[in-house]
């Protein structure tokens, strides 16, 4: 992979920060959300490259590569995207930032600004239009959420934006793609060449000012049918003013992938670490319980996430993220093991932690908070923008945000240090 746009440095030092969550009200018989404890952060120093980047986004994006599972991806969300962790967490960083002409309201893909795949994995979300013969392609593109278009087949996206990349994937004999932006055809859309006799690799073509508004952006593979070429298509990333400056959130999610899965895929991590990250978020973990892993087992898959992003030449920092606790399943290894192992992987160069559990109400299908024992609800996304806005937002003197004064705490065993135990299936 190419060396990143700027020069990034490692930090190093292992830290607590104390942190706590505003309360957030809404319309329910529910009473709002209390925070009692909270949110232990490890390893701050390794995020002075980050606070860096968020400080020069007048004059180069600062991008946050979300590698996550379906809380990331937004499951159970269905229209305005915008109200998603990831959305809420970029405007958030937007607005702390100060940068002039950053916007922070709804706007691309049904409310999202972020990265849009050419399909979801969450059943509930809003897939853009394929026409045609296509096939899925899980291991390509972020998230691997990528599509291979037959001759005659299409892909298309109504968004409200002032520019767009178009996400594709080179491969031997692939077949070239054809953009159509409100009907018309740009110059350099005619014919986009995928063919790769070198590598397979994403790309992006990247549209002129299309002016504001809401524009129908379609990929056509018009190949003769009978060459069987396809072409690959990953995803769109829409822009309103802000291509190549403030904060982005990038959404490189997908429901039910496990650490371990990642792992074993270097072409699903590569096509992340494409998107050129200056923070590499990595909220993962709950696939791997459902899977019977155990929390030894998932170690060593956050093991080999960190190892070749290394190798795939990613220096930024790495920010691994524990989130809520789940409903409880029998068999499941317990989740405080996992935070556990979480914790542990801070001794890789460049690795920071943050446990959410604190600050953050644990899985409850009957709380309005949860859509089910898993998956937050509207409700709940405000909460988890917050208490990462707190971390990932600079203040003038390079330290995180954070509401509570730095404290030190002494890190819970490991589990994946301990002899492993049955952990039993889901």
């Amino acid at each position: 992979m190419p060396m990143s746009r700027r020069a990034r440095r490692l930090g190093a030092g292992l830290t607590v920060l104390a942190l706590t969550v505003a309360t957030l009200g809404a319309c329910t018989d529910e009473a709002p959300y209390r925070a009692e404890g909270t949110a232990a952060v490890e390893g701050t120093a390794v995020l002075d490259p980050w606070f860096d980047a968020v400080r020069g986004d007048g004059d180069d994006a600062a991008d946050v590569v979300v590698l996550g599972d379906s809380v990331s991806e937004g499951a159970g969300m269905s229209t305005d995207l915008e109200r998603r962790w990831v959305d809420r967490l970029q405007a958030k960083l937007r607005q702390r930032s100060g940068t002039a002409d950053c916007p922070t309201g709804p706007g691309g893909w049904h409310g999202t600004t972020s990265l849009v795949p050419a399909t979801y994995r969450a059943g509930t979300l809003p897939d853009p239009v394929v026409r045609g013969r296509a096939t899925l392609t899980p291991t390509l593109g972020p998230g691997g959420r990528g599509v291979g278009l037959q001759p005659g087949a299409s892909v298309s996206w109504q968004v409200e934006a002032e520019s767009v990349d178009i996400g594709y994937r080179t491969r031997f004999s692939g077949g070239a793609f054809q953009v159509r932006i409100d009907g018309e055809i740009p110059l350099d859309g005619l014919a986009v060449p995928t063919d790769a006799d070198g590598g397979a690799e994403r790309r992006t073509w990247s549209s002129g000012d299309l002016g504001p508004g809401t524009h129908t952006v379609t990929v056509v593979n018009d190949q003769p049918r009978s060459t069987g070429r396809r072409a690959v298509i990953t995803d769109l990333m829409p822009y309103r003013g802000d291509r190549d400056r403030c904060v982005h959130v990038l959404d490189s999610s997908r429901a039910g992938v496990r650490a371990s899965t990642i792992a074993q895929t270097p072409a699903y991590l590569r096509d992340a670490l494409s998107l050129d990250p200056d923070l590499l978020l990595v909220p993962l973990g709950f696939n791997d319980q459902r899977a019977g892993h155990s929390a030894r087992q998932f170690g060593e898959s956050l093991d080999g996430i960190i190892r070749q992003s290394r190798a795939m030449g990613y220096e930024g920092p790495i920010l691994v993220v524990g989130w809520f606790p789940p409903e409880r399943v029998a068999g499941q290894a317990d989740w405080d093991d996992y935070l556990s192992v979480m914790r542990g992987r801070t001794r890789h160069e460049g690795v920071s932690f943050i446990d959410l559990s604190p600050v953050l109400p644990a899985a409850d299908p009957d709380s309005s908070y949860f859509l089910d024992g898993l998956h937050p609800s509207a409700r709940a996304q405000p909460l988890m923008a917050e208490a990462l806005a707190d971390v990932l937002a600079p203040t003038q003197d390079g330290t995180p945000t954070a509401s509570s004064p730095a404290t030190t705490s002494e890190a819970s065993p490991d589990p994946s240090q301990r002899p492993e135990e049955p952990s039993g299936t889901p």
